[in-house]
This record gives C-alpha cells, structure tokens and sequence, in this order.
C-alpha cells in the first residue's frame, strides 16, 4: 500500500484500488499530483481501478476534466464506489460527460462487491 497526500493505492488480485483522502477539495494542482503518484505507482503496467471517491468534498470542473482526458492512461476498466445517492448522481454525470475521451468501460457502484465483480474480467486481459 502506498499513501500519497491525496490518495491512497494499493494492487490486491490484480485491482488497483485508488481511494481519495477525507475532506478533499480536488483542483487542478492536485489532480496532476495523484495522476503523477497513481502512473509511478502502476510502474508502466496497466490495470482495472477500483476508485473510492467517498473523500472527494468538492472538485473543480478543470480537474474533472484533466482526470477523464489525461488520466485515461493505463486503465483497463474503471469502477467508482460511491457512499452516497449524491456522490452516485454526480460519478454518473462525470462518467457520461467526461470519459467519452477514451472507450474504457466505467460504472458507478456503491457496493464494494459488486464493483469487485465488475473489474474481476478486466484482471485477466493483457
């Protein structure tokens, strides 16, 4: 497990699992700082993301949009876990505004199992 200022990351059966830190006001700045930290971390491989975005309090639109565009890199499929109806809406609007940059499969979950399930396939493909 690596800790970073704004993320935590861990690999577990082949699933990189990305979980923002509490409280998190996510702009710019901070977004190329965990994209930066998430692609050293990943060392060149690509993998399935499990991506916790429960600590995320408030993100800018700029962000956002650097994360959909630019941090497409290295992902095989995308699962966001959300604890909230709020959080799930606004996961969803991001996903159906922001990932059309690159075709990767992305879905919004708020069971950890059921995201699980969904990235399990993605683990095997090279």
């Amino acid at each position: 497990m690596m800790e970073e200022e704004y993320i935590n990351m861990s690999i577990e059966n082949g699933i990189l699992f990305l979980e923002y830190k509490e409280d998190l006001d996510l702009n710019l700045e901070k977004a190329r700082q965990i994209l930066k930290t998430r692609l050293v971390f990943q060392q060149d491989k690509e993998y399935p993301i499990f991506c916790n975005t429960s600590g995320i309090r408030n993100a800018e639109p700029d962000a956002l949009e650097f994360l959909a565009k630019e941090g497409n890199l290295l992902i095989k499929a995308l699962a966001f876990y959300t604890k909230s109806p709020l959080d799930n809406l606004l996961t969803e609007y991001f996903i159906r505004t922001y990932r059309k940059e690159k075709d990767i499969p992305a879905k919004v979950f708020n069971h950890t199992h059921k995201a699980i399930q969904f990235l399990k396939p993605y683990t095997k493909m090279k």
